[in-house]
Formats: C-alpha cells, structure tokens, sequence
C-alpha cells in the first residue's frame, strides 16, 4: 500500500524509478517523474458503495485513484488483493478524509476491489455489498 500527496520538486531520480518499477511492479507506484500527466480517477466510498463501482483502466498507464470518503465518520477502505495480476492494494480512508493512492495495472482482466472494514457482530462493508470492478484494458 502507498499512499501520496502532491510532492513538488522530485528528484532527477524518479523516472529511473517509475522505469524499474513499471517493469516489476504492478501494485502502487510510490513515485511519478511528472504527476500532472498521470490521470486521476476519483472514487466516492460511503453508505457502502463505491462510486463509481466499474473502473476501466488500460494496462501499463499509470493513474492516480482519488479516494474520497463521503461517510463523515465510518471508516472505508479499498482492498484489491490479486497475486497473479501484481495488484495488492489496502488503502484505508477515515471518515471525510481524502486519499490518493498511484498504480500500474499490468495484467488485463477483471478484478474486484471491496471494502474490508467490519464492525464485531455485524456484517462486513462488503457484505452489504461495498464492492466494484477494476477492469484492466490490453
């Protein structure tokens, strides 16, 4: 998981990094050489949905998932756990809060994220049916 905010300033360093990191990493990118030319797709979590619930993403691109957490206290997160895609996300977002989280997908296919919080005795976020897709374009 990695989580980030707008740096200004970065180092002569990060497009060594986004290369070697776009060639063995699939999951979160924690740095961008120019962070205005990656796209930001915003995602309102609360009242145990995500909006919008289908995301469609070209594999290879970078794009920055705004999280923001419409609930003003209930916590939400976004879980994308698949090994064989490379995508391994467990972004949590207090309540109000907003969260920004970069990721390469690699591997084209369809893959559900979720909300993992539960409170004891009660059902899961996903189990009141906090999920969507994260469709991955060749």
């Amino acid at each position: 998981m990695i989580t980030r905010e707008k740096k200004r300033g970065s180092s002569g360093l990060a497009p060594l990094i986004i290369l070697a990191c776009s060639h063995f990493c699939a999951s979160p990118v924690a740095l961008a050489a120019d962070e205005s030319d990656v796209p930001v797709v915003a995602v309102a979590l609360g009242d145990y949905a995500f909006e919008p619930a289908e995301i469609t993403l070209k594999a290879g691109l970078p794009v920055i998932l705004e999280l923001k957490n419409t609930d003003r206290i209930t916590p939400h997160n976004l879980t994308l756990e698949d090994e064989a895609a490379g995508l391994s996300i467990d972004v949590d977002v207090s309540g109000g809060k907003t969260t920004r989280v970069e990721l390469t997908p690699t591997v084209p296919g369809t893959y559900t994220f979720y909300c993992s919080k539960k409170l004891p005795f009660m059902k899961s976020h996903r189990e009141h049916g906090m999920e969507g897709k994260l469709i991955v374009t060749p």
